[in-house]
């Protein structure tokens, strides 16, 4: 159902983008970005509150366009898949897929620089916001690139997104 992910889109676009404001983020929204490089644990880590909020959409939903209850468990199965699929760090979408699918190339980046990629399915609503970032693996410059360098003997403190080695 198209419709259902354009409007789950577009709602939790302005919501996480509203969890990253300052006065949010430290204390809501922060859990969540433990992991710089994402994790199928980390696409259902989240406080209370911030898993609350971006759960809203899936459930105003079927209010305003009511869906047979098959169809509706159907769609919750699919979104956490997709949650854990754009936290699990493998970049396979089809190519001519890539500007338009916001997958995990795309929330890796939003974990490693906050500020980009807030969309759950697609880029649209970053491109009209201005927070769309093109990831950095797909520049061969994102965390699996610096891993694969430092697997190879090359020395690089910096990892991408501006992150020391040492975490601190």
């Amino acid at each position: 159902m198209f419709s259902f992910l354009f409007f789950t889109d577009m709602c939790i676009y302005w919501i996480h983008r509203f969890l990253h404001h300052k006065l949010l983020y430290k204390r809501f929204h922060k859990p969540h970005h433990m992991w710089k490089i994402t994790t199928p644990f980390a696409s259902h880590a989240f406080h209370p509150l911030d898993g609350f909020l971006q759960s809203v959409p899936y459930h105003v939903y079927p209010f305003l366009f009511p869906l047979h209850k098959v169809t509706y468990l159907g769609l919750y199965v699919f979104v956490n898949i997709w949650s854990i699929s754009i936290h699990d760090g493998d970049y396979r979408v089809p190519h001519l897929l890539k500007p338009i699918i916001n997958g995990s190339a795309h929330h890796t980046d939003h974990h490693m620089y906050f500020e980009y990629n807030y969309g759950q399915y697609f880029t649209l609503w970053d491109r009209i916001g201005g927070s769309f970032k093109n990831p950095s693996s797909f520049e061969g410059r994102g965390p699996h690139a610096y891993l694969k360098k430092l697997a190879n003997g090359h020395e690089d403190k910096e990892l991408p997104g501006g992150h020391g080695a040492k975490n601190k």
